[in-house]
Formats: C-alpha cells, structure tokens, sequence
C-alpha cells in the first residue's frame, strides 16, 4: 500500500492540530525492530518525541503542528519497511500475534531439527581427533554444514531482515551481530570445507539462531499479554446499551451509538455503558473501576458516573457527556499502550554492547586482513585470519545470558505459585528501589466484613439474624457482609417468608403475615420510615472507622452494625521485609482518606507514605514521583493503568482478570509473603545474569583480540565459544533448585 494510500486512513488535519497520536506499527518483529522504527520516527521534520513499543505494538508521537507532515513520516517508516498504521481492535492485534508465533514455532522446529543433526556432526569432531583429521571426518562435516542450511537460512531469516533494517536506522543491535556472526560461521565453514578440512562451525550459528527464536517467542507472547490487557479493560464494560427514546420507551442499542446527548437507562445490577450525570434517580454505585473503593458510594441527579461502575440500588437515568472512544475507560486504555513495553536493562546492555561490537568486529577483521596479507602475502590465509575474527564476535553467551536465567527462574519460581510473565518485569523488581501497594484487595482482602455490632436491645445475634433475613437476595456488598456474619458460626435457621425491597439507601423487609417489618440501612434511611436512631453510636475498641448501618425492627431501633476491609494477616510482615531491604514503601488508594489511614497504621507505614483519593491517571503521577524503578501491586480494575506504568506490576491471588492481564508478575498462589518470595527470586536472578554477562562481554574482548593476533586458531575459538555457552547454561541452572 502506497504512503498515499495510508495517510488517507488517517484525519492528517486534524491529527496535525491535535501535535500528539499514538498508533500501531506493522512489520515489527522484535525490540529491535522497535527501536529502529522510533530512530525513523524521530527523525522527521517537526517530531519533538517518539517512543515505540514492541510489547504494545505501538508508537506514541508527538510533534509541532507548524512543521509536521503525516506524509513524510510514513514515507519514512515505509522505506525501512514498516508501517503506521491507526490502532486496531485488540482482536485482529491477538489474531496478528498468534500468526507471527505460528511462523516462529516453525522457524524454531526447523532450526531444532536441522540443528539436532548439524550439532551430531561437530560433536563427533570435536570428540575424536583421529576422525576430525581423516577423510571420512571431511565428509561429516560436509553432511553437518548442510544440515545446518535449513537453520541459518528458513530459521535466521528474519534475524538477517531485521539486522539489516537496524543497520539502516543506524542503529545496530542483536540482530545485526547475531546476523553476522552466523553469516561468517558459515562463511568460515565453507571456506575450511574447500580447503578439504574438516573443522566447521555450523553448530555455533545453529544454537544460536535456535535459543533466540526462543528468545522471540517470550517476546511475542509478552505483546500478546499486553493486548490482552487492554482487552480485558474494555470488557468490563458491557457492549450493548439501553437507550431512551423521544416516548419514553428504551431499546437495546451498541454503545457504540451512543451520541452526546442521548440518555441511557440502567437498571439495579448493571454496569453503567457511559460517562454522563445522573438526570434522573438516586442509587448506591460500586466504583471500584475507578477509585478501588469497596464500599458503595451514593449518586444523586447531578452526580456524574463512570462506564464500568456497577448500579446497586435502584434504576438511573444517565445523560451522555462522553461517547465511546473518549470515555474514562478509553482514555485509560490508550494510556495503557503508551506505558507497555518497557525493555530490560540487561537487553538494553546487550544492545549498546552488539551496537559497539559490530563496527568494533568489522573494523578489526579489515585491518587483521589487510596487516595479515601485507606481511604474509597469503590471500586465502589473510581471509581466513579475518573469518576468524568474525566467528569469534559471534555473541553465543552473551545471546544466551539472559533468556537462559529467565526461563530458569521462571519456572522454580512457578512451582512456588508465582508467575513471571517477562524478564523485564523481572528485572526492574530485582533493582526496585520503591513498591507502592493499593489497599483494597491488596493490602486488605477486599471484602466488607462486620467488625462490631452494637446491639443493647436484643443481642448481637438475633440483630444479625434479623439484619440477615432483610438482605436475603440483595446484591450489595453491605448485605453479603451482613448475611456472611450472621451464618459465621450459628446453626442455619428456618427463614420466614417474606418480601425485601431495596431502596436508595437501605432494604425494608416485610413478612408475608405482616406481623414483622425489618429496615437496614442509614440514619437518614431510617429517619425517613419513622425511625429514630440514637446519637452519639461509636464502634467497639479498636473500630476506628468504617460504615455504620443501622437495623430497625418493627418501627423501633435495635442495633448499629460496623463494617470495614479487613487487612490481610501477612501484610505487616511483607511491608516489614522490604522496608528492611531498604525499599520505600507507600500505600496508594482511591480510598478515602480515613480508610486509607487505618490501614497504614495497621501496616506500619507513617501517613507521609499514605496517598489517599487517587484516580488511576493520579496513582501513575506517584508512580512518577518515586524512586525508579518502582513497583506497583494491585489487583483491581481500577489499578491496571499503574500495574502498566511502574516498572513492575504485581497482580496478587484473586486480582480481576484485567490487573492479571497487564501485571508483569502475577502471585497465583499465596499471600503477601510470595511479593516478598518474588523480590527475592528475581535479585537472585539477576545476579546469575549479570554474573554471564560480563563473563561473556570479557570473553568476547579477549577471544576477539586474540584472533586478531593469530595466536587462537579458528577451532581454538569454536571451542572457546562452546565453552563459555556451557558455563552460562550451567550458572543458569542452579537458579531451577532455588526458593524464595
């Protein structure tokens, strides 16, 4: 498709005006690649920032209005050979990623096979020295090589593609390296066959390309995480909408089609479809999408909603202020895009170490050749001199160093029920220097529960009861609590028959014989159906804060009911745990203030530390005034933009599906204790891989320096090579016997 033809899928006036876009990018098949785009992007006439994605598929772009062209800027992406293009629905983003995996599942068993085969070959010539010197010994290195052709050919394809796109950016990394390694592998190889020796090579550039196609296949399946993420938020919120008509009469409609304007009705037990204000009605809203809050919050005409907040109560009528696409949801979904994606340190190191050593490699093979030939005169040993040094730049170890300890770790720390889901999430957790935990669901269980019931009229028992017979059916958090209380130890008792009825701000109950009358709920409720509750009712020692609902029994009060999120029995100790490592910790909520206050004392953490109130955009805001790296832990909806944006997102058991989705750990089994077992499993982690890779960087200065001089001969080097692979795989694995 020509750039004209792409430009018209986009509105380029109005993205001009508007000087920021993010978009997808095609074509990409690794970080590299990634990083050649936003070298592109960057240098087109008027953008002032780029910032591409692997993980998220994506690039942000900003620019000045006055000296930007859309035009220009896919020429340029075009002729690297990508494309932008407007963002996709995450379906066709998954269906894209599921076909590359396909493609590099069978590049991986082509490269595996073939490889199998090739490596058989130079095994028994590295093993006896008799065959390696025999002529039959030539013709199994000649069947080697050509088992290898599938491998670095089919296999390392799209290395070569991609190594040669990042050279054309100007900016080189492991692609271009890995490429020309295998590329002088081979070229060595054939040269040595000739010559009529047997000492190949093949199976130095056969595992290569084999172990970083693994390496590829982690990075795609963490995209595809990523789109699955932003999916998950998106199905929070219901597709269809009921839609007010100019008679008064409703019908189904796609949200999509919802209009500035239009009025939605929705019924208690729904989730609301649209941002808007409430027009008409009064009803209690779980807003845990948006703030985190377990308790219910109350919403009257005038009062804006949020699409994904669930209606409790009683029947709403929203008008629509914002349409699908600008919704909060939306904009914190395109958010999301804009923050996934963060590359390891360590990968970062290994690039910047291939981007010096590819010039570096390439400039000292010329002169060694050049210097070889002019003392010696020998053309084809002044080649071989120089093939040498290539071979030996090839980053076998340093290739190896990183997606080797990571699978290692990943799979003990599995067995310990934690989930690491990339490495550089793994990473930035084993160099965190803040964690930031939210409070409901996290640090608390995430429930409401009743903590203390004051009830000098019948007893603390038969009010439960009483409470419990009221909210029979009622799909409130308040009344889950208050029927979980009263079952907790007593015997099941024989309900009476009856009719509850939710109202705005509490339940009235009424018996079928009509001799009994229970209501459930606020003093203003209450107040309001004839009750008076006493003044002056404070919870039990202890009870600092919480929601009070009262319970009235025919016409006359009998008890007050105190309900908090209780903490989690492990929190203490893990904030304890890393404070002692000498890691900030702060407790960030969309809690109110109070709330968020009783935790932190109960934890141990001092009020300065405490962030109440937060909106998702504003928990990224503290995220972003922390030490990095930074952690985040959550397990809501409404946490997914700050598992996104920190360093490491940590999804603890029993997280919504959307915080599991974007978080780059995930605790499946165990409390607070395996955050804690994580930290430790990835310092221990990184360590082993920082541990191979500057083996392997001095390994590859030193080899390099002594092919230059002649002194290691290329066979020499092929077994340094395998040598120094062998030692990372063997540091790797003692990562498998290793518990947090």
């Amino acid at each position: 498709m020509s750039s004209q033809l792409e430009a018209a899928r986009f509105d380029g006036e109005a993205l001009r005006r508007a000087g920021r876009m993010v978009v997808g990018v095609e074509g990409m098949w690794c970080a590299s690649c990634a990083l050649a785009v936003e070298r592109a992007i960057a240098r087109a006439p008027g953008v002032t920032r780029a910032s591409t994605s692997f993980a998220g598929g994506s690039a942000l772009i900003q620019w000045d209005p006055a000296r930007f062209r859309l035009d220009e800027l896919l020429v340029r992406v075009e002729r690297l050979g990508y494309r932008l293009v407007p963002l996709v629905e995450v379906d066709e983003i998954e269906q894209q990623i599921d076909r590359q995996a396909r493609i590099v599942w069978q590049r991986l068993a082509v490269a595996v096979f073939f490889g199998m085969w090739s490596m058989l070959g130079s095994l028994a010539l590295y093993i006896d020295a008799g065959l390696a010197d025999s002529p039959e010994g030539w013709w199994v290195a000649l069947g080697a090589s050509i088992a290898a052709i599938p491998a670095v050919t089919y296999s390392a394809w799209a290395f070569y593609r991609a190594g040669w796109r990042t050279l054309r950016a100007g900016v080189p990394g492991m692609d271009a390296l890995i490429s020309l390694g295998v590329i002088a592998a081979m070229l060595l190889s054939a040269w040595r066959l000739w010559q009529g020796s047997a000492e190949v090579y093949v199976d130095t550039a056969t595992m290569l390309v084999g172990f970083l196609l693994c390496g590829r296949l982690i990075e795609l399946y963490a995209r595809r995480r990523n789109s699955a993420a932003v999916s998950a938020l998106r199905q929070a919120v219901p597709e269809v909408a009921r839609k007010e008509l100019a008679d008064g009469s409703a019908i189904e409609v796609p949200a999509a089609s919802l209009q500035v304007g239009d009025i939605a009705l929705v019924h208690a037990g729904e989730r609301i479809t649209v941002d808007g204000c409430v027009i008409d009605g009064g009803t209690d809203v779980d807003r845990a999408l948006v703030t985190g809050e377990s308790a219910p919050v109350r919403v009257q005409a005038g009062d804006r909603v949020e699409a994904g907040c669930i209606n409790l109560s009683c029947a709403i009528r929203v008008r629509v202020e914002r349409p699908c696409g600008q919704r909060f949801i939306d904009r914190i979904g395109i958010r999301m895009l804009e923050l996934f994606g963060a590359k390891s340190m360590v990968a970062m190191q290994s690039e910047r170490f291939a981007r010096f050593l590819i010039p570096g490699a390439l400039a000292l093979s010329i002169l060694v050749f050049l210097y070889a030939w002019s003392v010696d005169g020998d053309l084809a040993a002044a080649a071989l001199r120089a093939l040498s040094v290539l071979v030996a730049a090839c980053p076998c170890a340093v290739g190896l160093a990183l997606p080797l300890a990571y699978t290692a770790a990943a799979a003990s720390a599995a067995r310990q029920g934690i989930l690491f889901r990339d490495p550089a999430s793994m990473e930035a957790l084993a160099r965190s220097r803040s964690i930031l935990f939210d409070k409901t669901g996290t640090l608390t269980k995430g429930r409401l529960e009743v903590v203390d019931v004051f009830a000098p009229v019948c007893g603390s028992a038969a009010a439960l009861r009483w409470a419990a017979l009221a909210e029979t059916g009622i799909a409130h958090p308040v009344a889950t609590a208050i029927r979980e209380a009263a079952q907790a130890g007593q015997p099941a008792a024989e309900p009476l028959a009856g009719k509850a009825v939710r109202g705005g701000q509490g339940t009235r109950w009424e018996s079928v014989d009509g001799q009994h009358t229970v209501l459930v709920g606020s003093r203003t409720w209450l107040a309001g159906n004839g009750v008076d509750v006493p003044q002056g009712l404070q919870p039990g020692a202890g009870i600092r804060s919480g929601t009070g609902v009262h319970v009235a029994l025919d016409g006359r009060w009998i008890a007050t009911l105190h309900l908090h999120d209780s903490v989690r029995e492990d929190a203490a100790v893990a904030l304890d745990r890393v404070c002692e490592a000498g890691i900030e910790t702060r407790l960030v909520t969309g809690d109110a203030a109070a709330a968020a206050a009783l935790v932190a004392a109960r934890v141990g953490l001092p009020a300065e530390r405490v962030h109440a109130g937060c909106l998702p955009e504003e928990k990224v805001a503290v995220l972003d005034a922390v030490p990095r790296p930074a952690v985040f832990v959550g397990d809501g909806i409404n946490d997914a933009l700050a598992l996104a944006a920190a360093d490491c997102g940590i999804a603890v058991q029993g997280a919504s599906t959307a915080a599991v989705a974007t978080a780059g750990v995930v605790i499946a089994e165990g409390g607070l204790d395996n955050v804690v077992a994580a930290w430790r499993h990835a310092r221990m982690t990184f360590s082993v891989v920082r541990q191979n890779l500057l083996f392997s960087m001095i390994y590859n200065v030193a080899v390099l320096s002594l092919a230059a001089s002649g002194i290691v001969p290329p066979v020499a080097a092929a077994g340094a090579m395998l040598a120094s692979s062998a030692s990372v795989i063997a540091n790797a694995a003692r990562l498998t016997r290793f518990r947090g």
